[in-house]
């Protein structure tokens, strides 16, 4: 016979840690809360700090020309602004209004993903962190096409996911939906259509509805009445099919080019940063800011679920991993200037839902409190890069610092919280509010210094 003795017997009958942020379970009931958070930062920023409105049009054809895809040049000359006289208004930033129109359905993006994808809750969560990332309120502050890009590129892919989640018909509004898009991503912003791509086959192989994905097996096929096995394939040929004719299609019309050259020149712009790959890791962690504790969180969470959840969880798993892997290698492959901005818009939804995804965990106690206290550390330095950049000669340096303060920092507030639920539960709930208070605030606190940092991303060399 085996002993146990009273501390493991205490442990054993002692009730599980109590959820944190039960209201959260009523995350599908407030909508008209993410309708102001998508409004309000973006705009309260334009008020404040006056973006730059120079025309497209009024710079060096050669600037305009770096812009290759038609449909993105086009948004980017602005010609609507001669055609409803808006530069002879008072208000210095209504030619910009479209941008931050863009922005306000981009936010409604990341929440629509967040609920298709996992469920109410991690929408919410997702719309909050993305409406006061400083990235995203200065997408509304620009006149390029960057989050109406970042727009279609995200409807593409979960339009796509919602027609596999969701219809048991061949031919869907949701499956039409991801074709047009597709064929719009190539026209407005060509260098996010291979990314697009990928996302589309995984969204395919993974198969959120569970039937007939890598991990299905098979049970459920029957109760699908058109398509059987094959219609996952079939919906992705059908989408690229689709868009296909629609780009030959569209160029042979205007400029009798049927082998689209200008649309290769474009996508090859997306992979011309490959040199500067390593450095762009670095600066990924400072635009993450805030955002990178819960991310790293989120990715545990993401694998953890692959490896070890129900077979349900997986495919949603899978596809937002892939996301986010997808969209941190755009980011670092992308050529400067305006296709790296596109492929920043490109991260922002990705990022963010998976960012939701890491707090859902804390919310849930899935994670403890010594790797939640560290994350916290890492997004306190990460959001306040601009105070300690200064300090150090090399960026490795303030890296090094970061990740041995959040190692002590975290192990020593798990060690002296082991024993206590009431301790811990406080320390999590600090956590949570300084991350999320920290995230809302500095993205107007750093517009004005990021509005002097920002150029145009089609005029950097």
């Amino acid at each position: 016979m085996v002993g146990v003795d009273d501390s493991r017997l205490m442990e054993l009958a002692a009730d599980s840690p109590e959820r944190l942020l039960p209201v959260l379970d009523r995350a599908s009931a407030m909508a008209p809360l993410v309708v102001l958070l998508a409004v309000l930062p973006g705009l309260t920023a334009l008020v404040v700090v006056t973006p730059d409105t120079t025309r497209m049009s009024d710079l060096s054809d050669d600037v305009s020309s770096r812009i290759l895809s038609p449909w993105g040049r086009w948004v980017a000359t602005q010609p609507w602004r001669d055609l409803f006289a808006l530069d002879q208004l008072p208000v210095a930033w209504l030619p910009v209004v479209p941008g931050y129109l863009a922005t306000v359905v981009l936010v409604g993006l990341v929440w629509c993903v967040g609920c298709v994808v996992f469920r109410s809750r991690n929408g919410l969560l997702a719309a909050v962190l993305a409406c006061c990332h400083t990235p995203v309120v200065m997408l509304g502050r620009s006149f390029e096409p960057l989050a109406v890009s970042a727009v279609v590129a995200g409807v593409t892919i979960i339009s796509l996911v919602t027609h596999l989640q969701r219809s048991h018909r061949i031919v869907s509004i949701a499956l039409a939906v991801s074709a047009v898009g597709l064929a719009t991503t190539s026209l407005l912003s060509a260098s996010l259509m291979v990314p697009v791509m990928v996302m589309l086959v995984v969204a395919v192989l993974s198969n959120p509805t569970g039937e007939l994905g890598l991990w299905g097996t098979g049970s459920s096929v029957s109760r699908t009445r058109v398509g059987g096995r094959w219609r996952g394939p079939v919906a992705g040929v059908m989408v690229f099919s689709v868009a296909t004719t629609a780009v030959v299609g569209w160029s042979w019309l205007v400029g009798r080019d049927p082998l689209v050259s200008w649309l290769w020149s474009d996508v090859g712009r997306g992979f011309t940063g490959w040199p500067e790959f390593l450095q762009r890791v670095g600066w990924l962690a400072v635009w993450l800011g805030w955002l990178s504790g819960p991310v790293v969180l989120g990715g545990i969470e993401v694998v953890r679920r692959i490896h070890v959840g129900d077979q349900a969880e997986r495919p949603a798993a899978v596809l937002a991993l892939a996301w986010v892997v997808l969209a941190l290698l755009v980011v670092g492959l992308a050529g400067d200037g305006y296709p790296l901005r596109l492929a920043e818009s490109f991260a922002v939804v990705p990022i963010a839902v998976l960012a939701a995804r890491g707090l859902e965990s804390v919310c849930d106690r899935r994670v403890r409190v010594g790797p939640v206290v560290a994350a916290t550390c890492v997004s306190c330095c990460l959001g306040g890069h601009r105070v300690l950049a200064p300090l150090f000669d090399e960026p490795w340096q303030g890296s090094m610092l970061v990740l041995v303060l959040a190692a002590i920092v975290g192990g020593g507030v798990s060690v002296a919280c082991r024993r206590s639920e009431s301790h811990q539960r406080n320390v999590l709930m600090a956590c949570l509010l300084l991350v999320v208070a920290a995230q809302l605030l500095s993205g107007w606190l750093e517009v004005p210094v990021a509005a002097v940092e920002f150029q145009p991303a089609a005029t950097n060399l």
